[in-house]
């Protein structure tokens, strides 16, 4: 259970669903895990659950939405480990509403977070990865960047732009042994899957399954291992590259 040891890595949004499920899988391989969330208790709560089980991990806490805050985590991670190996983009919010109702306010949080978090994050990372010419950047992005689904604008236009700086990333640093790779995830059964559960009842579930061809959530655990197989020098030669984790969803015309 060594594919990723003593990688430094940073995992963004670390505390709970995916995040957190990424963060486990990354210890089990032997990665140094950096947990950075903006909820720290959980974070610290989780971390420590790591370490008592044998593995290395630290919470930090963590805002994506401001560049100080950013900093202030990769320096941690610099000057207790001197670099950072891999980064997952994975802090995210969920905002929907009809374009046409949707305030400016909302619009901006979310792409100040799911966005330009993203761009923050890799922007503190990238000096130490260049200087070591070597590093994974993984980030993670939706399903819904390559489908339609009502009232998910702001939501779907961040996960693309995502996709498309992933893109762009992977051209312009590739000869320097820097990946850039994004994972899009379908309906996960994460906590705020479960919420949703809670809600909209059994008309959501059976929506969610009925969307994929495996007719059936995914668990966080999948996502997370492909996050392990990209982190790896399994996948040193894919860059630009994205996993689609969704059961087949993305493959079918059917939307409920």
């Amino acid at each position: 259970m060594d594919r990723l040891k003593n990688k430094v890595s940073i995992v963004t949004g670390a505390a709970d669903g995916i995040g957190l499920a990424i963060s486990q899988s990354f210890a089990k391989e032997g990665a140094i895990v950096v947990m950075a969330d903006i909820n720290n208790e959980k974070c610290s709560r989780e971390a420590k659950k790591i370490v008592k089980e044998g593995h290395q991990a630290v919470a930090l806490a963590c805002d994506v939405g401001k560049m100080n805050s950013v900093n202030q985590t990769v320096d941690y991670c610099l000057d207790k480990y001197g670099r950072v190996d891999v980064l997952v983009n994975n802090a995210a919010v969920s905002i929907s509403g009809n374009i046409m109702e949707m305030s400016e306010e909302d619009w901006d949080y979310l792409m100040n977070i799911n966005l330009k978090g993203v761009f923050r994050c890799i922007k503190a990372c990238l000096p130490s990865m260049i200087s070591n010419r070597n590093g994974s950047v993984i980030n993670i992005a939706s399903g819904q960047a390559h489908r339609s689904w009502n009232d998910w604008t702001a939501y779907a236009t961040a996960k693309g732009g995502m996709i498309s700086m992933t893109t762009q990333l992977a051209g312009q640093f590739g000869d320097m042994n820097i990946r850039f790779n994004t994972i899009s995830p379908g309906a996960i059964l994460t906590p705020m899957a479960e919420e949703r559960i809670k809600t909209e009842g059994e008309d959501y579930v059976k929506g969610s399954e009925f969307q994929a061809s495996m007719l059936r959530f995914g668990e966080p655990i999948e996502v997370a291992l492909t996050a392990v197989f990209l982190a790896s020098d399994e996948s040193s030669f894919i860059t630009g590259d994205d996993l689609k984790v969704d059961g087949g969803l993305t493959s079918l015309p059917r939307y409920m």
